[in-house]
């Protein structure tokens, strides 16, 4: 009598085992999920980074040359103020 109700607690504790580990398993692939996934949006913001950095570029090129232009222009309107204040 005492054995069986000894073998009993036993499979009773690994009844409750195999749950653990099977909860354990679960949790285990949420956090291997949840590590690609991070994974994936590292990638992506590094991406979104490049493109950003690659479009500040572009911008500081493009308005620099634009505020050469600016400058020539105010310039030549400078020229054309005092050549007709001179003439005039």
């Amino acid at each position: 009598m005492d054995i069986e109700k000894r073998f009993d607690r036993i499979e009773l504790k690994l009844d409750q085992l195999s749950e653990t580990v099977a909860v354990l398993a679960r949790i285990d692939e949420r956090l291997v999920s949840s590590h690609k996934r991070l994974d994936r949006h590292e990638l992506r913001l590094d991406l979104l980074e490049g493109n950003i950095r690659d479009a500040e570029t572009a911008m500081a090129r493009v308005s620099g040359k634009g505020m050469v232009a600016e400058r020539a222009a105010w310039v030549v309107f400078a020229a054309a103020i005092a050549a007709a204040s001179k003439f005039f």
